[in-house]
């Protein structure tokens, strides 16, 4: 029985769990014209390309073959300062792009200068929903998420200019978005989205958490096209699940301010850079405890790499009705301890004039 008779499902079956080989797929699509066109399609379905894997040739590929361009599904370059700086390339790569309507993944770890590769695609990327790159938000990234109705996943540069001068996109774009990273400065802008996952970079400031009676101090410098309605700035974060922040305010007033924009937190990971000139007492403890106390929903909690635990007060059963709204934060074992210093140091320390009067505390946690 000839090849030529068999469903085309079938060769496509043949050839998917070769996709990790594309030098298998290559040769198995020069054996036969039969199998050609399905080794070609897993072939090209998705592409990895850099220097390390000494396959940038394929974007010259790319931009040229539009009917191999359109295979694409899933698109990833990662290029390192040295690697194809040229203008011609980045020309090259943003044909290859325009030529590439059908993806649905797309990772540009290339030159952050180089955005305007996105600007010549007109046509919508219907089924884009996860996009990576290192630019910032600026008029070609804009235009370019107005394209992409389906993206559920963003990924942008972490360094962003200042939130008055960037070239902001409509609330009706990307209307889908769940999961953002990038900087904290633009979480004004995306307040009309279900977002479920937060992952910012730079410093959050209590300016950049939407107010529970509205949007935040940031969103008033948006323009007045593209501000969020009061009801969507209040309603922008009841779903988000996932936090996590570096920040250079003190952790209680974050901790509160992120409590009552992020209702619905279950993992919450924040990262602090202000500087405590005293040893935090029982009080700061207690109040970060009251604020995560009120989070219903908050399992996971880790502050400065220290991960808090949350059990059920010692007066309740674990499996008494009301252990769910008994349970209390504790924060890591924070207990001083002398340090023992041997006697011979000791005595060197007092004749070169140090006094050792004073006790000296090492905090481990």
């Amino acid at each position: 029985m000839s090849l030529s008779v068999l469903p085309a499902e079938l060769f496509d079956a043949i050839c998917e769990p070769l996709a990790s080989h594309p030098s298998t797929l290559a040769v198995l699509a020069r054996t036969s014209a039969t199998l050609n066109a399905s080794a070609i399609r897993v072939l090209y379905s998705s592409l990895t390309i850099s220097s390390y894997a000494r396959n940038l040739s394929a974007i010259c590929t790319l931009a040229s073959r539009p009917d191999l361009a359109r295979l694409v599904r899933s698109f990833s370059i990662t290029l390192s300062d040295h690697d194809a700086g040229f203008h011609s390339f980045y020309a090259l790569l943003q044909r290859a792009l325009i030529r590439m309507p059908q993806l649905v993944l797309l990772d540009l770890l290339v030159d952050a200068s180089a955005s305007w590769v996105l600007s010549g695609v007109q046509s919508l990327y219907a089924h884009l929903e996860h996009f990576s790159c290192s630019f910032p938000l600026d008029a070609h990234l804009s235009a370019f998420l107005a394209r992409t109705p389906a993206l559920l996943s963003l990924q942008i540069s972490a360094s962003s200019p200042a939130l008055e001068t960037i070239q902001p996109f409509a609330p009706s774009h990307i209307p889908r978005l769940s999961s953002y990273t990038g900087p904290a400065s633009l979480i004004p802008l995306l307040a009309p989205r279900p977002l479920t996952t937060l992952h910012l970079s730079g410093d959050l400031t209590l300016s950049d958490i939407p107010q529970p009676d509205g949007a935040s101090t940031n969103a008033q410098m948006l323009p007045d096209s593209v501000r969020p309605s009061q009801t969507d700035a209040s309603t922008s974060g009841t779903q988000v699940q996932v936090l996590s922040a570096v920040t250079s305010v003190p952790p209680a007033p974050i901790l509160a301010a992120l409590a009552r924009a992020y209702p619905s937190l279950v993992c919450l990971r924040l990262m602090t850079t202000c500087a405590f000139w005293e040893v935090p007492d029982m009080t700061f403890y207690k109040r970060i405890a009251e604020t995560l106390a009120t989070l219903p929903d908050l399992s996971v909690f880790e502050l400065s790499g220290m991960h808090w635990e949350q059990r059920t007060k010692s007066r309740v059963s674990a499996h008494s009705p009301q252990a769910d709204a008994m349970r209390e934060w504790i924060s890591p074992p924070v207990t001083p301890r002398a340090v023992e210093f041997v006697a011979d140091v000791e005595e060197e320390a007092e004749t070169r004039g140090f006094d050792l009067g004073e006790a000296f505390l090492e905090w481990s946690y």
